[in-house]
């Protein structure tokens, strides 16, 4: 298993209490789903499986775990962020176009709702989190909180969302609005409180909120005082367990000069101490240092659709400013037809057997997480 995913059994109690909160309030479905995927996935949990999934692809059952993105849509210019230099026209998901795409997975049980986008800028997001948590299904997405005011923060507390990633990159106005340009410190700071403010009165567990580091040359010197950053706006907020995910920029062309590559194991062993007198996990992306090979990768089993209905095997090949590639090596089009007929097919044993071999497949020539240039095996 992997040594990253082994830090999550430090979080069992929090895991199992939120299960139980969910069960008192009658929410049977959920708290399997919520269990589950704490068990199962690689995004909330230990990926329990991964290692079978891997040495025997073919076993791999049809996806129960997926993400969708809901907009293309954003009102910021984020200089770590493909969007920014993008020059395709945005696109929103539509409701229906969403139930099209999530009944193709029946079994569905985790649900990311995020993308190259901010979500709650289409006007049908709202009914997507409502939908999914009205099949119980474990949801969660990421979010800047410029958008958040109260109405939105009430109703997402009270559907039961399981998990906000809330994407605050900076302890500092001047550094926050250099990254996330467009955005006021202030008001996501505002927005923030009151939402703890909201869910500290409805007595809520959940949503629980975990927090995105995404390191570059602009936050690289505040990484360390992010923990207390983090742990001065959790103080008293009702909620079992916090974690910080610091994350590698997933640079390109346009962004390559704000990537760090030497995050030291001092650095991180000091924020790793700091954290644990806090009581707030860490964890680190793989994608800060690509040691792994190809064969070792089992993300496609949580497959990633676009907002124009594409699907792709895994979120990592986002922000690469390289969408009509994307769009143009897609497994499909769910919007087109039913990816049930691709799990069986010719094409994606295709896919596995070329993961297996040690090489990328046409449609991961972008990927930031594995490498066939020594690789571990």
């Amino acid at each position: 298993m992997d040594a990253r995913r082994l830090k999550f059994l430090g979080m069992v109690g929090s895991r199992l209490r939120n299960t139980l909160y969910l069960l008192a309030r009658g929410k049977f479905r959920n708290a399997y789903c919520y269990l589950w995927s704490a068990i199962v996935t690689r995004d909330s949990g230990i990926a329990l499986f991964d290692p079978l999934w891997r040495r025997f692809p073919a076993l791999t059952p049809y996806p129960e775990a997926i993400e969708i993105e809901p907009t293309t849509r954003c009102h910021l210019r984020c200089v770590i962020c493909e969007h920014t230099f993008w020059k395709e026209p945005v696109r929103d998901l539509s409701y229906a176009q969403f139930r099209q795409i999530v009944d193709q997975f029946p079994r569905l049980k985790w649900l990311g709702l995020t993308g190259i986008g901010s979500s709650f800028l289409n006007p049908d997001y709202m009914k997507m989190l409502e939908y999914a948590k009205s099949k119980g299904m474990y949801v969660e997405f990421y979010d800047t909180f410029t958008l958040v005011d109260d109405k939105i923060a009430e109703r997402i507390i009270d559907l039961n969302i399981d998990r906000i990633w809330l994407s605050i990159e900076a302890t500092t106005k001047e550094t926050y609005e250099k990254i996330r340009v467009g955005a006021n410190f202030e008001k996501v700071i505002a927005n923030i409180k009151t939402f703890f403010e909201i869910k500290k009165r409805k007595k809520a567990l959940l949503p629980e909120v975990w927090f995105h580091f995404i390191i570059n040359k602009y936050n690289y010197p505040e990484m360390l005082a992010y923990v207390d950053f983090v742990a001065e706006l959790m103080k008293d907020v009702p909620q079992a367990a916090s974690l910080i995910f610091y994350t590698g920029l997933m640079d390109f062309k346009e962004t390559k000069d704000l990537r760090v590559d030497n995050v030291s194991e001092e650095l991180k062993n000091k924020i790793e101490e700091a954290a644990h007198k806090k009581g707030i996990f860490v964890n680190w992306n793989e994608n800060i240092s690509r040691k792994q090979c190809p064969s070792m990768c089992t993300k496609w089993s949580e497959p990633f659709i676009l907002s124009s209905g594409h699907i792709q095997p895994c979120c990592v090949l986002n922000e690469a400013n390289d969408r009509e590639f994307q769009k143009n090596n897609a497994f499909m089009n769910l919007l087109e037809g039913d990816f049930r007929n691709f799990w069986r097919s010719k094409e994606f044993k295709s896919f596995l057997s070329t993961l297996k071999s040690n090489r990328f497949p046409q449609v991961c020539k972008n990927c930031k997480v594995y490498s066939t240039i020594g690789g571990k095996k």
